[in-house]
């Protein structure tokens, strides 16, 4: 799939790509840390296309996406939200359902922040983080991110390959396929280390936001998630008024990763209940 580009926040080129009906109801998918949109290969090679718009993205400084260097296109919360914006406007998505993993809880947050919700129908949080090094240590980090955090920022290649290599270890709780966790080096490792330390220094608090949130949301949270707590998850579902809590036992960061066949049907009954 060639990917087409939209101007973001702040001028970053944001890399979009699209399967499925191209006048079915629309779900934007949205990657976390240090990946891209082949993350979600078990959702558009699945029968979701066969029934909804799916576009995903590569976040600004992923993947194909424009790579800034600045502290502040990652830590200025409307750079974030205007990325999503400029996507949905930018690729004509008619109310979509926004699903975000991981780091991209923040951003979703950070489009609601800005934005609002009148362009979207619904939202949903995948082992999603809508904190970072905020008071009082409510950091819902888990150990698998925690620990790899100084490797994941050295500029010593064979530290950092270690590092991400056990950070990707920890995203699951059966080990990925060898083929999956090649191809997963290969986009973390696009990363550069600007981006990736504004984005694990930027200190990232949306409990004013959650509450304002008046679409459907679902949480979809790994019970044995060492990435983000899903303490998170439940935090989440607290904050936000209109939440369906999911939880996965024994699936860990990823549970569109190893739990696709769940995931897919909670996903698509989700996107149904939203535009209907």
């Amino acid at each position: 799939m060639e990917a087409q580009f939209v101007t973001g926040g702040g001028g970053v080129e944001i890399a979009t790509y699209e399967w499925g009906k191209a006048d079915a109801p629309a779900v934007l998918l949205m990657h976390g840390f240090c990946q891209s949109h082949l993350c979600w290969r078990k959702q558009f090679e699945s029968a979701l296309a066969d029934e909804f718009r799916l576009v995903a993205v590569d976040l600004r400084g992923h993947g194909r996406s424009g790579k800034p260097e600045t502290k502040q296109a990652y830590q200025d919360t409307r750079m974030w939200a205007d990325d999503v914006a400029a996507v949905i406007a930018g690729k004509r998505l008619n109310k979509p359902v926004l699903v975000g993993w991981s780091y991209a809880g923040n951003v979703m947050s950070d489009y609601v922040r800005h934005h609002g919700t009148g362009a979207v129908a619904g939202i949903d949080f995948v082992g999603a983080t809508t904190k970072r090094g905020a008071e009082k240590g409510r950091d819902f980090s888990g150990a698998g991110i925690r620990d790899q955090v100084r490797g994941l920022l050295s500029d010593d290649l064979d530290e950092n390959l270690r590092a991400t290599a056990a950070f990707l270890r920890a995203c699951t709780t059966a080990p990925m396929a060898p083929a999956d966790l090649t191809e997963a080096m290969g986009y973390n490792m696009l990363v550069p280390l600007a981006t990736r330390r504004h984005m694990l220094t930027r200190v990232i608090e949306n409990d004013d936001v959650l509450p304002t949130v008046d679409v459907p949301v679902l949480v979809s949270h790994g019970q044995a998630d060492a990435v983000v707590r899903d303490d998170s998850a439940r935090h989440i579902a607290r904050l936000a008024p209109h939440a369906e809590l999911s939880l996965y036992p024994g699936i860990g960061h990823a549970p569109f990763y190893e739990a696709p066949e769940r995931f897919n049907e909670e996903l698509a009954a989700f996107v149904r209940r939203c535009v209907s």
